[in-house]
């Protein structure tokens, strides 16, 4: 099993199959993109799924597929019937732009956790964040999920004086609609991505919510590893959530590993020291090595996401989020 040293067991990992995306929100990306990885530097869907077997077999039981825009890679829905021979619990984190042709051929296969990255009910303001004129197919994407009875909830990353405005108009969408919305604090990554005038804490989100929202109830969750605070208005079908994902309030009981789209094994989001395990894949590396070399990676996982950025960031880490997967 895996256990890092502060007797937390990782059983979940979050994994990032492209950094390519059909969107350029601009707390992600920038508006001319990145120098996206070329094909040959991707882990092939092969070599996912040999290293997911292992991790399976050291008691990783949910996958979460990240991007970029996980459904940007082609032929992603054959990497899916792959993982849900190897995994109980399958997610996936999308824009949904793609997703409605092969919905129904992803659910067949045990996708049934989606997260739907919509920042705004408004149309021109989606163009604004996204940079693309696309609110229509996200927003058919979300129409298509609740028509199936599908596990859904829309991640918001709230920013200061764009969407902010907007959290009362989410959390009425969780009125007579199964579906759980969670506003994330963007994250500053570095100093010059533009977020720093944009953050908003988990405590002022809250604060909005409190005051546009009275209602709104605090609630026990029912998850231990729980990334997002939860909340609910009486009465209310669906719930709402907080992530405090900048000032990092729950890292005590997180349980995630992380694999980048050029086969970086990361401890945390903050990380910027990671297994490289691309190079050992295709020097056929046997799986009990590889296996023993996860293992002892994981020990060394710091305490909370303050710890991985004082001992091993210096000054910005990533480009951009689409890099390793949000």
């Amino acid at each position: 099993m895996l256990f890092d040293n502060h007797g937390r067991q990782t059983t979940y990992l979050r994994l990032a199959v492209t950094d390519r995306c059909n969107l350029r929100c601009r707390y992600c990306m920038p508006a001319e993109g990145i120098d996206f990885s070329p094909k040959d530097e991707l882990l092939t869907y092969e070599e996912i799924l040999h290293l997911c077997g292992v991790l399976a077999d050291l008691g990783v039981n949910k996958v979460r597929l990240t991007g970029g825009e996980p459904l940007a890679r082609r032929n992603i829905t054959s990497l899916v019937a792959g993982l849900s021979e190897q995994f109980e619990k399958l997610a996936i984190t999308t824009n949904g732009i793609l997703l409605p042709p092969m919905l129904d051929e992803l659910i067949g296969y045990g996708l049934t956790n989606y997260n739907l990255s919509l920042d705004t009910l408004n149309a021109e303001k989606f163009a604004l964040v996204t940079r693309r004129d696309d609110f229509g197919g996200t927003w058919a994407a979300l129409e298509a999920l609740l028509a199936r009875g599908v596990r859904t909830k829309i991640n918001v990353v709230v920013l200061k004086g764009t969407n902010d405005e907007e959290l009362a108009d989410f959390v009425a969408l969780t009125e007579d609609r199964a579906l759980d919305v969670r506003f994330i604090e963007a994250m500053p990554f570095n100093d010059d991505d533009g977020n720093h005038h944009l953050y908003l804490s988990a405590r002022q989100i809250l604060d909005n919510l409190r005051e546009t929202c009275p209602t709104l109830a605090s609630e026990a969750g029912d998850d231990a590893h729980a990334s997002s605070l939860a909340y609910r208005v009486p009465g209310f079908r669906g719930s709402v959530g907080i992530i405090p994902a900048y000032s990092r309030s729950l890292c005590g009981s997180c349980n995630r590993l992380r694999l980048t789209p050029k086969g970086t094994l990361l401890n945390c989001l903050y990380s910027t020291k990671g297994l490289e395990l691309r190079p050992l894949l295709r020097a056929g590396i046997g799986a009990a090595d590889l296996s023993d070399l996860i293992v002892e990676f994981v020990k060394g996982k710091h305490a909370t996401g303050q710890d991985t950025e004082r001992l091993e960031q210096a000054g910005g880490i990533f480009a951009s989020m689409t890099s390793i997967g949000g």
